[in-house]
């Protein structure tokens, strides 16, 4: 775990909740019928469920030229498929309960377009939609499921991808790939794991009782141009 995953997972614990990860190496999201496997194991274990952030993701670079339909099942698959089965699997206990709060982490990329981007767009901006619906539908059972939209930040992924982008388009991207990201952010920086876990945690705390169906970018005004 690493990234947002891992700050997200130190803050609820500072916070007095008993967190489980469900995460490499000893869970791939992929394999789908798994997971309901897991979180029947951690619901005994816990007694209950109260919490479920959606954060795992994988990206893809290329335009549709690029990317064969291997890596487009691969990208739905992590980033659509699996907090799909996550949502369901948590959905029987948090029924029980008639309460439960669920954090999707999607992206700007689900509010904006980015080139070299597309199937990765397209599973974030999917996400946000399946968060929006199921706040219908789970709402009057008194579940809540919002929705983050971060933007760049500085985690090993977004590393590899400022690097992938320099090695596959360099007339485009310079080496320095940070500088060119940074100017179109209006904070001209990226954003901290920290920030985007501190948004995550009051979704899923009582703090936010009033809200459901919600989208939040988190992106130092990237989106706002």
């Amino acid at each position: 775990m690493q990234g947002i995953g891992r700050a997200v997972y130190d803050l609820l614990a500072a916070g007095g909740c008993s967190v489980h990860g469900i995460d490499l190496p000893e869970h791939d999201l992929k394999e789908l019928d798994q997971i309901a496997g897991w979180v029947d194991t951690i619901a005994a274990e816990t007694g209950r469920i109260d919490i479920l952030v959606n954060n795992a993701g994988i990206t893809n670079i290329g335009d549709i030229l690029e990317t064969p339909l291997s890596e487009v099942e691969e990208v739905l698959t992590v980033n659509l498929k699996a907090p799909f089965m996550m949502i369901k699997a948590v959905l029987p206990h948090m029924l029980k309960q008639k309460s439960g709060s669920i954090v999707n982490n999607a992206s700007d990329q689900a509010l904006i377009g980015k080139r070299h981007s597309a199937i990765y767009g397209a599973s974030k901006a999917a996400l946000a939609q399946l968060t929006k619906s199921a706040a219908l539908d789970l709402g009057p059972q008194g579940i809540r499921i919002n929705c983050i939209a971060p933007g760049s930040t500085d985690t090993p992924m977004l590393r590899r991808v400022l690097g992938e982008l320099h090695e596959r388009y360099p007339d485009v991207y310079p080496k320095d790939g940070e500088s060119p990201y940074k100017e179109s952010i209006a904070l001209k920086r990226f954003a901290t794991p920290k920030e985007i876990a501190w948004v995550t945690a009051f979704l899923a705390s009582e703090a936010s009782s009033f809200m459901t169906g919600t989208l939040i970018p988190i992106d130092g005004g990237f989106t706002a141009q």
